[in-house]
């Protein structure tokens, strides 16, 4: 299991950052395989998946979103300008709108979990501030904002690539414009 996910880690921010990213196979920072004006939202992203423990499964992305939304100060149309960019489109369009769906229901009782500690922080993260909290440990961070962390019984904590796929989308595209004569 990686550390980050353990609600007792005091592994810090930037730590579980550079973990995340090395399990996703992107140990260097996002900028290498985003597009340019995706990275400090990337960034973003990533922070919040380490500090709410959150898998990089497609569950673990819904969660991650669900905690961006009503745990940190990030507005809904950031999130917006980010979900319609071709990149995250694409990404969504290889997972599927079946498998999507699927995933939503079968989590709901995480989900609803996730909301119910989201409303019990005693302040929102201010998520763009993330690099301020870098040094900080995960376990201190967790306490001062009381973050309760989901029980994750029944539900898959593994890796996944649902999070990977921003990240190498642009990879792919690359590939395939070089290849248009196959």
């Amino acid at each position: 299991m990686l550390r980050y996910l353990d609600p007792t880690t005091t592994m810090t921010l930037g730590d579980g950052i550079r973990e995340l990213r090395t399990a996703e196979g992107a140990d260097s920072d996002a900028g290498e395989n985003v597009a340019p004006d995706l990275v400090p939202d990337i960034d973003i992203h990533d922070s919040i998946h380490v500090l709410f423990a959150c898998p990089t499964n497609l569950a673990g992305e819904i969660s991650a979103h669900l905690w961006t939304i009503f745990g940190t100060t990030v507005r809904l149309r950031e999130m917006r300008r980010v979900n319609m960019h071709q990149d995250h489109r694409q990404v969504l369009a290889d997972i599927g709108h079946a498998k999507l769906v699927k995933t939503w229901f079968k989590n709901i009782p995480h989900l609803i979990a996730t909301f119910y500690c989201s409303m019990r922080m005693t302040r929102k993260w201010p998520a763009s501030d993330y690099s301020d909290y870098l040094d900080v440990p995960l376990d201190e961070l967790r306490k001062e904002f009381n973050i309760c962390l989901p029980n994750r019984r029944g539900t898959s904590v593994s890796r996944g690539r649902a999070g990977a796929g921003l990240r190498h989308v642009r990879d792919f595209n690359s590939w395939v414009s070089t290849h248009d004569n196959l």
